[in-house]
């Protein structure tokens, strides 16, 4: 192809197209002058009206099941936050696995503090004194097990429904409260 035929190509894009739509005489846009009577356009109007009403009722339903009711919108809310079935299966595993996992570490924790002999090698107690509580009575812990022991004392439970504050009760000694005050009395404290 040559540069001329590419420029004669081109050039016949911006001329315009030739308008036979309307039958008329040729210019684009132009009714024919039978059709620009008001009767004529009223019932150009009057079917276009019409084309547009059946459409849109053909289209209501349509719209009607797309509309956006508070019912709607609450449903699709529900579903939204709704858990999934898997996700909730998986977090009760997980609990009860970690259920399992923190009450054997509190069995393992116990079976080490019952084997402790609260001694270090040079026969010297390890119970250390901690005095700084209300009650101004001394309380013990063992560095090497992590024992806390603990005179008789005030306690509160935790709340119930019968006791939204939580219930006080009196809690007994440990037993190895009476052992670890001989620290105290070889002090001479």
């Amino acid at each position: 192809m040559s540069k001329e035929s590419v420029a004669e190509n081109l050039k016949a894009l911006n001329s315009p197209a030739p308008a036979a739509a309307f039958g008329g005489s040729g210019e684009p846009g132009q009714l024919p002058d039978a059709m620009r009577t008001p009767e004529a356009q009223a019932t150009i109007n009057a079917t276009i009206a019409e084309a547009v009403r059946s459409v849109f009722a053909s289209l209501a339903p349509m719209f009607a099941s797309m509309a956006l009711t508070p019912e709607k919108i609450a449903e699709a809310e529900k579903i939204r936050r709704a858990p999934d079935p898997a996700t909730v299966a998986r977090e009760l595993r997980e609990r009860k696995l970690m259920q399992q996992d923190l009450a054997e570490a509190e069995q393992q924790k116990r079976e080490q503090q019952n084997a402790c002999p609260h001694q270090y090698p040079t026969g010297q107690l390890t119970w250390h004194v901690i005095r700084n509580f209300p009650d101004r009575q001394a309380r013990f812990s063992c560095p090497l097990c992590a024992l806390w022991v603990t005179p008789r004392e005030w306690r509160i439970a935790a709340p119930d429904a019968e006791n939204p504050r939580g219930r006080a009760f009196i809690a007994e000694e440990h037993p190895l409260y009476r052992e670890a005050s001989r620290v105290l009395a070889s002090k001479g404290i």
